[in-house]
């Protein structure tokens, strides 16, 4: 079940409504879940469309993953807190992907159909909030009368609402904005603002007059999922602050620079360390937009020096027209030098790159744009991580320069030497998982990390009630799933489950300097963009509800279950692995059931397999494929069987879709090669 988009796609505080859904097997839905306090959600009745055997024209560029539409009730409390929140569907056996809803602040101007310059939408009262969706070719015009001297604002959410589309190239709706006086001509354009594919329009308004707002896609694409959001008006709106950065639970000094604000300095204390968000109350009514603020931990200190050492992060801008800084290091002969720039990460326009010189002057190392899998949503990696391993013990000379040459005051930048120990982060997706009572689901971890060897990792999963049973969580490799199953008795509910993650040692006596790091899971969803790519887009929390019990479930023989942190012990000989696998039937329920991998596999392969009515074992012959292995360092395998009831084809134009009616999974085990 995958929600494509939702529109419009969010509401002002203190009203109800009701917006459409399109997506993918969606009418499967049975509820609506919406992140945090003062909104209510349900699926209208009798709402659900299925357009997949409409002829389509030979100009439509819709999508079949769109082919799937409902409509649902939005009541929002007048006090609810204003932002972005997760919207998600749920079904009896399923959670969806989720989208961005927003509570706004401003009264929703929806289009009335097609509109033209000539015959755009009326906007009677600013501010307000601009709802529409961009068909192929199409441009959406909006009218309104604005006063000389207003500062007016038009800042476009659309990439926001949907972060990637899978089949189009850019993988976004790349939205472009104009406004336009009465007689034609241009007053503003914008297509990117900073470093952000989101348009903003700033500008003072010449004289009295009617303006017209036109929005488009760059390239004249357009789809139900090429929908957006325009908050327009003389609005607060903060273009970046400075500086960026403070002490987690300190109160900082922050300038602000922006426009319609009624202070330019404030202080600011951090409640969280790492990065996040900064805004400020504008009026008593409205809240500026969100700006990236990065909050340190309390233990260190944020200085300008120009020596770089292990304590202490170093923050500054490029302001000078020389464009460049200067730093020295101290290095001992064979010490690994790792060093990174936080940059764009926290709003900065420096494109940075870093290169590091020997005290003759000899340039050994250049860095520029390094890719962060933790950083979904950003489009350009601009932010550079040097390594260097010190051929002698010295000083060296660490150069940051601007790659286009831009300095100024928002050229800002944190200068952080890594510890020596690899570093990792650890994804958990998808954010939501279902557990049906008396069965398992999985979920996948990935492992992010600076060296390319993955440290082997051991795995704590907190929050699981009493009575769940998790697979193995010794990770070695960079992909690692887990499985959860929960007691036939469960309680049905709604939980936390919090993932850490803490590095196996060799050397139980090492120092403190190089004790094991234990780090929290960020949870994910994944999306693709263009066809190949695919990006963790972080949430919220990794969620975990148990639903009623399936009509089957599958399992692994007792003693196997009862030990799922041990691995089942293959030999390089081995050929084939018989697993009996048990099928629990509820009463009533007397279907044939198909066996598969949940996950193909160059190594384990097996033929399809069916249980027949009134069979509830069997001995499934699993093949191993261990000449695949030879010249392979990873040794571990894991292997899970998925049962399908009733799995029937779909097809949608030139796409196959396999659907079934229920679909259940044994725990994950583990196979190792002695």
């Amino acid at each position: 079940m995958t929600v494509g988009y939702i529109y419009p796609a969010g509401g002002k505080a203190g009203t109800s409504f009701i917006i459409e859904a399109g997506g993918l097997n969606i009418n499967q839905a049975t509820a609506v879940f919406i992140s945090g306090k003062g909104i209510k959600a349900e699926i209208v009745k009798d709402s659900i469309i299925n357009k997949k055997n409409i002829r389509r024209k030979l100009d439509d560029q819709s999508s079949p993953q769109l082919a799937d539409k409902i409509k649902i009730k939005i009541s929002i409390d007048k006090n609810a807190v204003p932002g972005l929140r997760d919207l998600r569907l749920q079904a009896a056996k399923s959670v969806s992907n989720k989208l961005y809803f927003e509570v706004g602040q401003y009264p929703d101007i929806k289009e009335q159909g097609i509109s033209t310059r000539e015959k755009p939408n009326i906007v009677n009262t600013l501010p307000a909030t601009l709802c529409g969706q961009i068909l192929p070719g199409e441009r959406d015009y909006y009218a309104f009368e604005a006063k000389k001297g207003m500062r007016l604002i038009a800042e476009v959410k659309a990439r926001t609402l949907v972060p990637y589309i899978a089949d189009a190239v850019p993988g976004w709706f790349q939205a472009v904005i104009s406004l336009k006086n009465s007689k034609g001509k241009e007053i503003a354009f914008n297509d990117d603002f900073r470093n952000n594919p989101e348009p903003v329009i700033i500008c003072e308004i010449p004289e009295d007059d009617t303006y017209t707002l036109m929005i488009q896609d760059a390239i004249f694409r357009g789809r139900e999922d090429f929908n957006y959001r325009i908050d327009v008006g003389e609005i607060p709106f903060i273009k970046f602050v400075y500086p960026p950065v403070g002490i987690k639970g300190k109160r900082n000094q922050v300038h602000i620079e922006g426009v319609n604000l009624d202070k330019n300095s404030v202080i600011f204390k951090p409640e969280f360390e790492g990065k996040g968000n900064f805004s400020i109350q504008n009026h008593p009514e409205y809240m500026s937009n969100l700006v990236p603020y990065f909050s340190i931990h309390p233990s260190r200190k944020i200085t300008n020096q120009e020596q770089i050492n292990n304590r202490d992060v170093v923050f500054d801008s490029l302001t000078s027209t020389k464009k460049i800084r200067q730093y020295t290091v101290d290095l001992v002969k064979n010490e690994t030098f790792t060093v990174a720039v936080t940059a764009r990460k926290i709003g900065s326009m420096l494109d940075a790159r870093l290169s590091l010189y020997d005290i003759f002057g000899k340039k050994l190392i250049t860095a520029d744009d390094t890719e962060d899998a933790m950083e979904g949503l950003m489009t350009h990696h601009a932010d550079p991580v040097l390594k260097f391993k010190a051929p002698a013990t010295g000083k060296y000379l660490l150069l940051l320069e601007d790659v286009l040459q831009g300095y100024g005051t928002d050229y800002f930048y944190l200068l952080e030497r890594k510890k020596n120990a690899a570093e990792f982060e650890i994804l958990v997706s998808p954010a939501n998982i279902t557990i049906p009572k008396g069965g398992s689901t999985s979920f996948m971890l990935d492992v992010i990390s600076t060296d390319k060897k993955i440290p082997a990792l051991d795995i704590d999963v907190q929050g699981l009630p009493s009575g769940f049973l998790v697979s193995n969580t010794e990770i070695r490799g960079n992909k690692w799933e887990i499985s959860v199953t929960a007691p036939e008795k469960a309680k049905s509910q709604t939980f936390e489950i919090k993932i850490l993650a803490t590095e196996k040692m060799k050397n139980k006596a090492q120092d403190d300097d190089m004790s094991p790091e234990t780090i929290k899971a960020v949870a994910a969803d994944n999306m693709m963009q263009a066809f190949y790519y695919t990006h963790h887009i972080p949430a919220l929390n990794f969620m975990a509800e148990v639903t009623t019990e399936a009509p089957f479930s599958l399992h692994f023989e007792p003693r196997i279950e009862r030990n799922l942190h041990e691995a089942l012990i293959i030999q390089a000989n081995d050929t084939l692995l018989s697993l009996k696998i048990i099928l629990k039937r509820n009463a009533g329920f007397n279907e044939t059931v198909s066996l598969q991998l949940n996950r193909k596999n160059k190594f384990i392969t097996l033929d399809p397999i069916e249980m027949k009515p009134g069979e509830t074992e069997k001995i499934i012959p699993v093949k191993l494929n261990l000449r695949n292995l030879q010249g392979q360092r990873i040794r571990r395998h894991q292997l899970a069987i998925v049962g399908t009831v009733n799995s029937q084809t779909d097809k949608r134009g030139k796409r196959t879709f396999e659907n079934a009616q229920f679909r259940e999974m044994t725990p994950v085990v583990l196979l190792e090669l002695k």
